[in-house]
């Protein structure tokens, strides 16, 4: 396979366009197969990029003759076509499927609804923005706020968040219906293999000869899926996209597994030329940390306590890689997943204090099929072990049901789900808390802001971690 060209390219569409947010929706035929269809058509629309799509939800049909039930997602796209525009596209897309509008609520091989498109609030006989059902269907609110849970609905002041969240409270049971079934594969043809600069020598004369945007992905290596969708959106939202892999030997304590953490260079690579990854900065340890290095960054406040507490050191080594990869590469965007939530608040909290270039945007939390949050970590699971990991999800969302209901009290939402991981076998708990998202300390009771629950377990020998947002209805209003 080449090697892609060393120089960022420039795709067609200028950035950075809108967001706009489309719910997918089949219950005839291959359903998975329509959906992934549908978003292969979308990412080959002229001014059109997809930048996230939630994992499929099954779930009862509503309304309507006696049918299957229906598979829905929803895809946050980039785009820079007018509302109308992509409204058109949307129905011409549903129609190469073989759409057939008959009586209301009919069973669909395809069903495209254009949930938002920017801050566009439309009524007319053509276009209604927001789409008129779009605060009022589980089978829609919860995919949209796996995507994008603080997207501002727009024209009702409150986020994706506040809106499931409030309907959860009311409509408990429609969200207990909802089964994830499938991550849906965003495809597109395997592109050259991006390329690899193997030093800061490389990554100068890489980033000297690029023109726009560049937006950075920073990981460890051993990639998955949630390390995909931070490429995929980087490569929506900029010019080019640049990753890093590096098993960063300061973020790991002397019985920690850095001997053990997985090492995927050749998969790692086809990964990210399958989402259009332009350049992999990949350094050796020399290179980052010459003879010599003796300077680190510490970061007071949100490093104390949890997994700060449990590794001695870990996020002065996370701290001083950050800044480092931040020098050498001046990102105009560094892409975060939410899963690591406290090395996200410790990242913003150098990143503001520091005068770090470019700008930190943090992605959801992607979850496999089964609930659990993707890790590289996971690989260390047996079969055995996984079922017993389902456990974090099953108390996170234990305890979000209980803010949906009106709960505010600390004290009960983490009892909510200690139960659930005190009732899993072998599962060791090492905490449950709510807290502040951004100075990462413990919450008495929810106030007008999202709070996250956080959890670490040990399930075998692998240590797991975890969140959820929780608020309480009303909130965000």
């Amino acid at each position: 396979m080449t090697s892609r060209p060393a120089a960022p390219r420039r795709p067609g569409l200028p950035a950075p366009g809108q967001p706009a947010f489309v719910a997918l929706g089949s219950n005839v035929g291959d359903r998975r197969a329509h959906l992934e269809a549908a978003l292969v058509a979308l990412g080959a629309t002229p001014g059109v990029r997809v930048a996230a799509v939630s994992a499929a939800y099954q779930n009862p049909p509503v309304g309507g003759p006696p049918q299957d039930d229906y598979w829905n997602a929803v895809a946050e796209l980039v785009t820079t076509l007018s509302p109308e525009a992509l409204a058109a596209r949307l129905h011409a897309v549903e129609a190469a499927a073989g759409r057939v509008r008959t009586v209301p609520a009919a069973p669909r091989t395809l069903d495209l609804d254009l949930l938002s498109c920017g801050d566009e609030v439309c009524r007319t006989p053509a276009l209604e923005l927001p789409h008129p059902r779009a605060t009022c269907r589980a089978f829609g609110l919860a995919p949209w706020a796996d995507v994008a849970p603080d997207a501002v609905v727009p024209g009702t002041g409150a986020t994706v968040l506040a809106h499931a969240t409030r309907l959860r409270g009311r409509e408990p049971a429609a969200f207990a219906a909802l089964r994830r079934v499938a991550l849906l594969r965003v495809a597109a043809p395997r592109g050259a293999r991006p390329a690899v600069l193997p030093d800061a020598e490389a990554l100068a004369a890489w980033r000297a000869r690029g023109e726009g945007t560049v937006g950075l992905v920073p990981t460890m290596g051993a990639l998955h899926e949630g390390h995909a969708s931070l490429a995929r959106r980087a490569r929506a939202a900029c010019d080019a996209v640049l990753a890093t892999i590096f098993v960063n030997p300061l973020q790991f304590g002397p019985t920690e597994d850095l001997a053990r953490y997985p090492r995927t260079f050749d998969a790692d690579l086809d990964l990210l030329a399958d989402v259009g990854a332009d350049a992999v900065y990949a350094p050796t340890v020399d290179d980052l940390y010459p003879a010599g290095f003796s300077t680190h960054v510490d970061v007071d406040g949100p490093t104390a306590g949890f997994e700060g507490a449990a590794r001695p050191g870990h996020f002065r080594g996370v701290a001083t890689v950050v800044a480092k990869l931040f020098a050498r590469t001046r990102p105009d965007r560094a892409f975060f997943g939410r899963k690591d939530a406290q090395q996200v608040a410790v990242v913003r909290r150098m990143h503001a204090d520091l005068d770090l270039p470019g700008a930190v945007v943090v992605a959801p939390t992607v979850r496999d099929a089964d609930g659990l949050a993707l890790s590289s970590r996971n690989r260390y699971l047996t079969p055995d072990e996984r079922a017993r990991a389902l456990a974090i999800p099953r108390a996170l969302d234990a305890a979000r049901a209980r803010a949906a209901a009106g709960e505010r009290r600390r004290d009960a939402l983490v009892a909510a789900a200690r139960a659930v991981l005190d009732g899993a076998a072998d599962v060791a708990t090492a905490y449950v808390e709510v807290v502040d998202p951004a100075r990462f300390v413990p919450l008495a009771e929810l106030g007008a802001a999202p709070a996250l629950l956080v959890v670490a377990a040990k399930v075998g020998t692998t240590r797991l971690i975890d969140n959820e947002w929780l608020l309480a209805p009303g909130d965000d209003a």
